[in-house]
């Protein structure tokens, strides 16, 4: 079985304010209690603007990275920001998840 931590979602309140105010601690925080907990990969979902989304799962992805060598799970609806986001993990992660809509799984995979 493969545990995936989801806490750093920004679809969950406290992790979206702690998104939106830039709070390292509390992403780092997060990360370190999934990695003591036994997560083999650490979910990062910004749930932001597409605007933003992928310098923002960049800083999420360099906080993990910094907090824990778990390996990151990217996780996006937008299959572009999961494939740009991937380039910045340290080691191999996966995609968490890709649909079947459209083009998505050429494009990811």
């Amino acid at each position: 079985m493969i545990i995936i931590g989801e806490k750093i979602n920004g679809a969950i309140p406290s992790t979206a304010k702690a998104i939106a105010a830039k709070d390292s601690e509390f992403i780092k925080n997060l990360a370190i209690k999934q990695a003591e907990a036994g997560a083999d990969f650490i979910d990062v979902c910004a749930s932001v603007d597409d605007v933003i989304e992928l310098e923002t799962m960049k800083w999420l992805i360099d906080i993990v990275q910094d907090a824990t060598d778990v390996p990151i799970a990217v996780d996006s609806p937008n299959v572009h920001t999961c494939v740009e986001a991937m380039k910045y993990c340290n080691k191999p992660g996966l995609f968490n998840s890709v649909s079947l809509e459209g083009d998505k799984v050429d494009i990811a995979f």
